[in-house]
């Protein structure tokens, strides 16, 4: 499997301009994926450098309904009249963030929800013998604490987002199992082990953001929560790859329990799997 990252925060020289979002090429047996878009045009600036052909993704997965994921939806849809896109229903509902006491719009367009290339996936859907989605988590251990300024509104009621329009993203190819998720809002761990669940096995590979790091208030989350998450996840069987909500700081913490286990991907990076 082949994973180039086509957005992220950072970036791995100036050759490739950065965004604070999240969008990956993933090129597996049967398929030409993205997972996530980010919020703008950056994706196909990139895609272009890095030799992806935009009009040959059969497949895009988003994982949840915040802009920095699937805020560049429309634009995907003027360049490529092929590709099924894979979303929750609800991940078109209307999600805000807290700053400064103002809950600030970061939801995407709702016009695009009927689009004849929108697939509208349930708990679980089963794409084919290689791709699975699922957002059925039950557990909340190891909770990001900054999930605490997240809202979605009902009618004119906000309610704390409960994560249900996020999904994840399963791989199956050569006997490796893959795991992909977005922010992992639901929790890394418990994201983790409900996918282990459905495989009744052990994770391969994992690429995902932990939800470490705030960027409304830029606070990264407590060195005891990053270390428990570390300590869990520390299996000596799985390999990982984070970035985006991660951040620098948490990431350096995770290192020091995951050591040569986990690996930070910035924009413009390639790595076979």
């Amino acid at each position: 499997m082949r994973l180039k990252t086509l957005v992220e925060n950072t970036s791995i020289s100036r050759n490739y301009k950065h965004k604070h979002g999240m969008s990956f090429f993933i090129e597996t047996n049967h398929h030409k994926i993205l997972f996530d878009l980010g919020q703008n045009g950056l994706f196909l600036e990139n895609a272009k450098k890095m030799g992806v052909d935009i009009t040959s993704i059969d497949t895009v997965i988003i994982s949840h309904g915040h802009i920095d994921h699937a805020g560049a939806l429309k634009i995907f849809l003027q360049n490529n009249q092929f590709a099924k896109i894979y979303i929750r229903e609800n991940a078109f509902d209307k999600h805000y963030t807290k700053a400064f006491g103002i809950k600030v719009n970061i939801g995407i367009d709702d016009s695009i929800k009927h689009h004849s290339q929108v697939v509208l996936t349930g708990k679980r859907t089963v794409i084919d013998d290689e791709l699975t989605l699922f957002s059925d988590i039950e557990t909340k251990e190891l909770y990001s604490t900054s999930n605490g300024s997240l809202y979605i509104k009902i009618e004119d009621y906000y309610h704390l987002d409960d994560f249900s329009h996020e999904q994840s993203l399963l791989i199956s190819e050569e006997g490796k199992k893959i795991l992909v998720s977005g922010c992992s809002h639901a929790g890394i761990v418990n994201i983790k082990d409900k996918a282990e669940q459905i495989i009744n096995g052990k994770l391969s590979h994992i690429i995902a953001g932990f939800h470490l790091y705030n960027p409304v208030s830029r606070k990264t989350e407590s060195d005891i929560l990053v270390k428990g998450i570390a300590e869990r996840l520390n299996d000596n069987f799985t390999q990982y790859y984070t970035c985006h909500c991660t951040g620098k700081k948490a990431f350096t913490t995770l290192k020091k329990v995951l050591s040569d286990k986990i690996t930070y991907l910035s924009t413009g990076s390639k790595s076979e799997i």
